[in-house]
């Protein structure tokens, strides 16, 4: 995927690679009139650079609108297995917003649920703190699968760590990232708080979660910097530098020029932690926008 492509350029490549359900989940938005986000992001790590993950996301007014009479069918479009389904059916009701994802890793396609719930803010009379979002609270729910449908999901909670100004979300995002990672490098880590701290003289809050799934040793933190409105340029050369202690040069030279080729996309997240097996991996998402159907 390259930043210059077309949102039916992207979306014909997941389709025309066997993104199973994602051809039919646009289709029924596109002919109920609905609008929803898409969002791309690139996974790095010692195996490799995994660039084919998307996001698409709705708005649960307009999912209703989309889906209705039957909300659960794009999950069963998708393979989702039944007692999977039904666990995820008593949280549905709870969620502002739904999020389905297709990855393409090593072994396949794994597909995605996110459900989005509702932040409570911080009740206080401190200037400082009011309109910050509740550290602790549960704020997505994810359900991951192989789209093959052969096994059961894995369950991702994705908790507020805090919601802070930006250069003090950042050094607790660098923190948190130190404690899990065995190839961290501090030098680069610290660069890349100081360059997106000092970007931004407004220095807005920003959202920091730690993610876990149920069952495994696959931790890692998320930080939102949308807010920051940087490009994939203003931070590649130190973003690449925090992987130089764990990966090989010829995944460290591709995931360069993946890079390179997204330059001008806008920074949405970034994540770090470890994986199910243990090793560190990294994760820049990138390029959200709305899509208008009508």
């Amino acid at each position: 995927m390259r930043a210059g492509k077309s949102i039916q350029e992207l979306i014909a490549e997941f389709i025309a690679m066997d993104a199973i359900g994602l051809q039919a989940v646009l289709w029924q938005a596109k002919d109920r009139g609905v609008e929803f986000d898409l969002e791309r992001s690139v996974r790095v790590d010692a195996s490799g650079v995994f660039p084919m993950r998307l996001l698409v996301s709705f708005e649960s007014r307009a999912f209703h609108q989309a889906f209705a009479p039957d909300l659960f069918l794009p999950f069963t479009w998708m393979n989702l297995r039944n007692e999977n389904l039904n666990r995820l059916k008593t949280f549905f009701p709870k969620a502002w917003r739904v999020h389905f994802g297709w990855e393409l890793g090593e072994h396949g396609w794994i597909g995605k649920i996110y459900l989005e719930l509702h932040p409570r803010e911080i009740v206080d009379n401190d200037v400082a703190t009011s309109g910050r979002f509740e550290p602790g609270q549960l704020l997505f729910l994810g359900y991951k699968w192989p789209l093959s449908g052969t096994a059961s999901a894995v369950v991702s909670k994705y908790k507020i760590l805090t919601h802070l100004p930006a250069r003090e979300a950042l050094e607790v995002w660098r923190g948190s990232v130190e404690q899990v990672s065995r190839e961290f490098v501090a030098e680069a880590y610290q660069r890349l708080v100081e360059r997106l701290g000092g970007s931004c003289p407004e220095n807005p809050d920003l959202l920091v979660l730690e993610v876990a799934d149920e069952g495994s040793q696959r931790v890692s933190y998320d930080i939102n910097l949308y807010d920051l409105e940087q490009s994939v340029e203003s931070i590649q050369d130190v973003w690449v530098a925090l992987i130089t202690n764990s990966i090989p040069d010829s995944v460290q030279q591709a995931y360069r020029r993946y890079l390179g080729s997204i330059a001008q996309e806008r920074v949405g997240h970034m994540a770090c932690g470890l994986d199910r097996s243990g090793a560190t991996f990294w994760t820049l998402y990138y390029g959200a926008r709305r899509v208008v159907t009508r």
